[in-house]
């Protein structure tokens, strides 16, 4: 858990934008592919992450959702990467990795046994996790980036919807839509 409090605003835009960036990804991109998205999820439950992993499916974009528990709370469960498979979708809980500055952050899974990177076209693929001290060291550093780019992040509330990525405010609403 990681309490992400940027001076009492809702953290969850920011954090989305932070990601992007720390990804590599473009906030516009423009036409390309669309494989992989960013967003958050609040009230997370096995129900709600099984109707995403069918929508990931569905429209075949892998995701990295920020989990929260609820619609008010600034703390960071988790973050969740959701991809498909060959024979469905896999869900894993992952952190953000900076080992090199300049580089795009990677995710590696919390039991440190995966790793995996977007590629220049922002395609999900796997590479070999770090060493376990800059695993270590580059969570640390991913969390500390994130938080600066969440600080200085240009948000518009108003034009959260249209935004391109997509965000579940309610993960059971979402589930419920899917069912």
């Amino acid at each position: 858990m990681i309490n992400l409090d940027i001076g009492g605003a809702c953290p969850r835009q920011p954090l989305t934008l932070a990601l992007l960036e720390g990804f590599g990804m473009d906030i516009d991109p423009g036409p390309g592919t669309d494989t992989f998205t960013v967003g958050t999820v609040d009230y997370p439950t096995a129900e709600a992450i099984e109707a995403i992993g069918r929508a990931t499916m569905a429209s075949r974009q892998d995701s990295v959702l920020a989990m929260f528990a609820d619609d008010r709370t600034t703390v960071c469960t988790a973050l969740a990467l959701i991809y498909r498979t060959r024979s469905g979708a896999s869900v894993m809980q992952v952190e953000p990795c900076r080992t090199k500055r300049g580089r795009p952050m990677i995710l590696v899974t919390t039991d440190r046994q995966k790793a995996f990177k977007l590629d220049e076209r922002q395609i999900l693929t796997t590479v070999p996790v770090p060493p376990r001290v800059k695993t270590d060291r580059g969570i640390q550093q991913a969390w500390e980036e994130i938080r600066t780019s969440m600080r200085s992040a240009k948000v518009d509330p108003a034009d959260w919807e249209s935004a391109n990525f997509s965000v579940f405010a309610d993960a059971q609403a979402f589930a419920d839509f899917m069912s």
